[in-house]
């Protein structure tokens, strides 16, 4: 878990040896290849795929940007977070982890015995790269993260539709080959489910799921297909089958470690970090029983979170460090679960597909499931959970379509608290929950991003296939252009009280 390699640069290095050796006809093999290369076919697969899952896993509880384009907390240090920027985050995802995850499906591919783990590093591999293509649109996919030996330094950009097609594919593939039977897979090399065979294909289900109403708008028939395929497949229907990593608890390794625990006992003073306004009003508005364990009130006792881009006098005032809700503690427990898939956004994907006509099942019932599986995840008294259930808050109204989606949303927003990256695809997806921003109007007059820019790398690197990606975008490279499941009409949605301060309705 603690060395990291990366094969591209392991072949940059190559190059560079063998280039400069001396040149000579006898005995060229072994005079050309150094004893200490280390290469593709020396490198446990277990290694690489430890690390893969550590390192990515735990970029997902780093306190990005994207926590604060969700509005699930408040960095008073960012100023205006609607700047364009060189968006090399998450970029360098690339060398870092579809690198590495692709040398792992690479060597695995040939080993019969290895086909749990070749795959569990496809199923990763598409967890990966959907994070990537949700981030730019159009990305290379099938030219990047090739073996050493086919590196391709000018990869073409394949359209983000081609991606999902292939990602879709991937998933239902790699599950089917899942093997029960006497086959080895990674055993304690894999820290996400300890070689759980099961776990991994109910995961590998689960994530075609919502890579499925991912796409829904922009084509249905491509959803529906998959939706109703997916949902005769095990799926993560228990909190017992969650996808998460838990910290370490004492580890040496500062890195293994939880960072808000480490913020605790690395200051005299133990400074708690503001939660954001619309998890404190989603909340208040549905009297919810995750309020005390997901918020510290202020001392005055006031659940009043802190807005997105607020600024001046007036607002600074008003959201003072004490006046302030903050995260609540168990946020920054040493052995705290980053949690990468849970059941409650699986039922709540599928009230979705049920909503919409996508399925054939229940949508209130997968509703309430949903709901139950997150507060029993928090520890919730059952009798508790059986009282909120039976309240109003937990029914859908029957009214329009819409009205329905927007409580299935937030929910699900709840439900995956700082799972950024999918709360802010779910956002630009679906336009909820809505989101008060105030006066901090950045590059985007104020809006929520839609996709971040391409690195300035690019376009000193890959000019040619980066400009036809612009091109099919809006010609433009811009932070409010649309990306291809970015298709559902009349977004944003503005919140009830934009454009008025202050903004608590609760």
């Amino acid at each position: 878990m603690k060395k990291h390699i990366k094969f591209l640069k392991l072949s940059t290095l190559a190059f560079i040896v063998m280039i400069s050796a001396i040149s000579c006809t006898k005995k060229f093999e072994e005079i050309n290849t150094p004893p200490f290369l280390i290469t593709e076919d020396v490198i446990p697969p277990s290694m690489v795929f430890t690390n893969v899952l550590k390192r990515s896993i735990f970029s997902t509880w780093n306190g990005d940007i994207f926590w604060e384009y969700t509005n699930y907390y408040y960095d008073g240090a960012s100023g205006t977070i609607f700047q364009t920027r060189d968006w090399s985050s998450p970029w360098d995802e690339y060398p870092d982890i579809l690198t590495n995850i692709s040398a792992v499906v690479r060597l695995t591919a040939k080993d019969t015995a290895l086909v749990n783990q070749n795959a569990m590093a496809r199923i990763w591999k598409v967890w990966a790269y959907q994070r990537m293509t949700d981030a730019y649109g159009d990305i290379p996919y099938f030219e990047s993260a090739l073996s050493p030996n086919s590196v391709n330094n000018q990869p073409k950009y394949d359209t983000q539709r081609e991606i999902y097609v292939d990602m879709l594919k991937e998933l239902k593939e790699a599950v089917s080959k899942l093997n029960t039977f006497s086959v080895p897979s990674f055993g304690t090399a894999d820290i996400l489910f300890g070689g759980n065979v099961e776990k991994w294909a109910r995961f590998g289900n689960s994530l075609r799921l919502r890579l499925a109403i991912r796409v829904s708008y922009v084509d249905p028939e491509l959803a529906k297909e998959n939706i109703r395929d997916v949902l005769t497949k095990p799926l993560i229907n228990d909190n017992s089958f969650n996808a998460r990593l838990i910290t370490l608890a004492g580890d040496a390794n500062t890195q293994n470690q939880n960072h808000f625990y480490l913020d605790t006992i690395n200051s005299n003073v133990v400074t708690l970090r503001p939660l954001g306004f619309t998890v404190t009003q989603e909340l208040l508005k549905r009297d919810d029983p995750r309020l005390p364990i997901y918020c510290v009130p202020s001392k005055a006792g006031k659940y009043r979170g802190v807005p997105m881009t607020n600024n001046g006098v007036d607002t600074l005032n008003r959201y003072t460090y004490d006046s302030v809700a903050h995260l609540g503690k168990v946020f920054y427990d040493q052995a705290y679960p980053i949690m990468v898939m849970n059941a409650a956004e699986v039922y709540l994907i599928r009230a979705e597909a049920a909503l919409r006509g996508l399925s054939d099942e229940d949508a209130e019932d997968m509703y309430q499931k949903g709901i139950a599986a997150s507060l029993n995840q928090w520890n919730v008294n059952p009798t508790v959970i059986s009282d909120y259930l039976s309240s109003p808050t937990c029914k859908l109204t029957g009214g329009s379509v819409e009205e329905d989606l927007e409580n299935i949303i937030v929910q699900k927003y709840l439900a995956t608290i700082f799972e950024s990256r999918e709360a802010w695809a779910e956002f630009r997806r679906t336009g909820y929950p809505k989101i008060w921003t105030g006066k901090n109007m950045g590059s985007t007059n104020g809006q929520i991003p839609r996709r971040t820019t391409y690195p300035l790398s690019e376009y000193n690197l890959n000019s040619a296939n980066l400009s036809e990606a612009v091109d099919r975008l809006t010609g433009k490279d811009l932070m409010m252009s649309r990306i291809w499941w970015d298709a559902k009409p009349g977004l944003p949605f503005l919140h009830p009280k934009q454009g008025q301060f202050p903004p608590e309705m609760y």
